[in-house]
């Protein structure tokens, strides 16, 4: 977890904690409240409602130093405490004060999530991670299930180095999730993911970022994916030009390495235009492939004009040269073309074109059909390329869901 996203969560207990300043508009709760007590807190209201925490501090001070006072004297005290610490920047004190709120036994059940929500993000703030996780697990005692709560479990049990319950525990919300039809928020996925990287599970690390990807479509996630994907094992060269061009249709960022490699690659392959893509995004690209693209580009309408005469092979060739040079509907119709004629020995690389000729059209529903069609042949690294573009167009294809995400 980050310390920004750790922060964004203390951000929002110190705005729910600060309602509680409030509190003595009600004369019921101000009736049962010790006199010195009820006193000091209307002072402490006065002046938070002025903004002069320092003064507020001082009226604390002195309820808490008043003789005769119960429990529940003691919570509302506490209560008052949190966000007047908090405004004066001592996250310790605040971070003190939602303890003894979460373990008061004036403390009334319904607001026992909130307070050890509240002592969960203070603990954290302040790298109490003992205490992070001892008020996590009487969190996930109560079963909550609003995604506050849950981040703040998942967060306190990874922060605070328990990672098999970080793991076990933010598995077991995104399975839920699935099974109810509900989006997981992002932070527990990245808990998932950053859990196993801890247990030095790299598969299971990988396959969490999978499902990020997945749920949430981010340029930066899918920059990272294809980053571990163009190392796997089998890896073929021309499956690393399509996480390339996968890269660059998703919009993610390129890193010079990146670039570079794909460059190279293509290069070799002879993709010209796939190798000017690269050097576009910063890659060193030797030699220089513009104008090996310009001198093909001049006749890739005679080689069009061949395909009826030409067999597959040649028509899956040419899709990828065309894809290269943005044609994108003419590679659609050279890859259909394959894979009508056949006889390619690599039987994946039509339908593959087909489907990223597609997706780069915006012809998302097709292209998910083409990359299912993909189910043998290739390499060890197959599969994984054709489950990403696959999730690439699933998301393209219900934007509204991934928006509501």
């Amino acid at each position: 977890m980050t310390i920004k996203s750790t922060r964004n969560l203390l951000a929002a207990a110190l705005l729910s904690a600060c309602a509680t300043v409030a509190i003595l508009s009600t004369p019921a709760s101000a009736a049962t409240l010790n006199e010195v007590v009820q006193r000091h807190l209307a002072g402490a209201q006065t002046a938070a409602n002025a903004k002069d925490f320092a003064k507020a501090q001082t009226e604390i001070d002195a309820a808490r130093a008043a003789s005769g006072r119960t429990p529940y004297d003691d919570l509302m005290i506490n209560k008052f405490a949190i966000p007047v610490a908090a405004n004066n920047n001592d996250i310790a004190k605040a971070a003190e004060a939602a303890r003894n709120v979460a373990d008061s036994s004036a403390l009334d059940p319904k607001e026992l999530p909130g307070a050890l929500s509240v002592a969960i993000q203070l603990a954290l703030n302040q790298k109490e991670n003992e205490n992070a996780v001892k008020y996590a697990k009487k969190l996930e005692a109560l079963k909550p299930t609003d995604n506050a709560s849950v981040k703040n479990i998942a967060s306190a049990y990874y922060v605070g180095g328990d990672y098999a319950a970080a793991k076990a525990y933010s598995s077991a919300q995104i399975a839920a999730g699935k099974a109810a039809n509900k989006p997981v928020d992002k932070e527990v996925m990245l808990v998932l993911m950053s859990a196993n990287v801890s247990l030095k599970d790299e598969n299971g690390a990988e396959q969490a970022l999978e499902e990020i990807v997945a749920a949430y479509n981010a340029p930066e996630d899918w920059a990272q994916l294809i980053d571990v994907a163009i190392t796997s094992e089998g890896i073929r060269d021309v499956e690393a030009i399509w996480l390339g061009r996968l890269l660059l249709l998703t919009g993610a960022p390129v890193s010079k390495q990146d670039a570079d490699m794909i460059g190279s690659i293509a290069g070799h392959l002879t993709f010209f235009g796939d190798a000017v893509n690269a050097k576009a995004k910063g890659g060193t690209v030797d030699p220089d492939p513009t104008p090996r693209a310009d001198a093909d580009k001049k006749t890739i309408q005679e080689q069009i004009a061949q395909i009826p005469s030409q067999n597959g092979v040649y028509s899956s060739k040419l899709a990828e040269a065309l894809y290269s040079y943005g044609m994108y509907a003419e590679a659609e119709n050279a890859a259909k073309v394959a894979i009508q004629k056949g006889g390619n020995p690599d039987t994946t690389e039509a339908p593959m074109v087909l489907g990223q000729a597609l997706a780069a059209q915006g012809k998302y529903a097709e292209a998910k059909a083409s990359f299912a069609t993909i189910t043998s042949g290739g390499g060890p690294a197959t599969p994984r390329i054709v489950r990403l573009w696959t999730y690439f167009v699933t998301a393209k294809a219900n934007p509204a869901q991934a928006a509501a995400k």
